[in-house]
C-alpha cells in the first residue's frame, strides 16, 4: 500500500510539473511569436521572422503535447512520461531558443544548437509510440 501511494504522490508531483512546464512554453510561443509578428517586421528580414515564428510553433505544439501527455501518464507509466516530458520540454525549449536567439542576436553558431532540440522532440515522441506500444503488449486485452 504505501509503494502505491508513492507512486500517487510522485505522478502528481510529475503531473504538476508538466502542467508549469506547458505554462511556461505556451507562454514563451505566444510572447515571441507576437513579437515576430509586430517587432521584427519591422526590421524588413523575412528570415529573422520566419525563424521565430518556427520556434513558436514548434514549442506552442508541444506545449499542448505536454498537456495531451497527463493524459496518457497512467496508460504508460511514470518513468516513460517522464522520459517524453524531458524530451518534449527540453527538445522544444533548446530548439525554440535557439532560434530566438539566432534572430535577435544573430549569433550564427546557434544555428548547430537547434537541431540537438529537434532530436529531443523526436526522441520523445519515439518514447510515446514506444509506450502506446508496450501498453497494448502489457494489457493483453486490447
Amino acid at each position: 500500500m504505501m509503494v502505491q501511494n508513492t507512486n500517487v504522490a510522485a505522478m502528481a508531483g510529475l503531473t504538476r510539473l508538466i502542467i508549469m512546464a506547458a505554462g511556461v512554453s505556451g507562454l514563451l510561443a505566444v510572447a515571441f511569436g507576437a513579437f515576430a509578428a509586430h517587432g521584427l517586421q519591422k526590421l524588413g528580414n523575412p528570415l529573422l521572422v520566419e525563424w521565430v515564428k518556427t520556434g513558436a510553433s514548434y514549442q506552442l505544439w508541444h506545449a499542448a503535447a505536454l498537456l495531451g501527455l497527463i493524459a496518457v501518464s497512467g496508460r504508460i507509466g511514470i518513468g516513460l512520461t517522464r522520459a517524453v516530458f524531458t524530451c518534449f520540454f527540453l527538445g522544444s525549449l533548446i530548439f525554440a531558443m535557439s532560434l530566438y536567439a539566432l534572430a535577435l542576436l544573430q549569433w550564427m553558431w546557434l544555428g548547430a544548437v537547434t537541431p540537438i532540440g529537434g532530436v529531443l522532440m523526436i526522441i520523445g515522441w519515439g518514447l510515446l509510440i514506444y509506450g502506446g506500444w508496450r501498453q497494448r503488449h502489457d494489457s493483453g486485452n486490447m
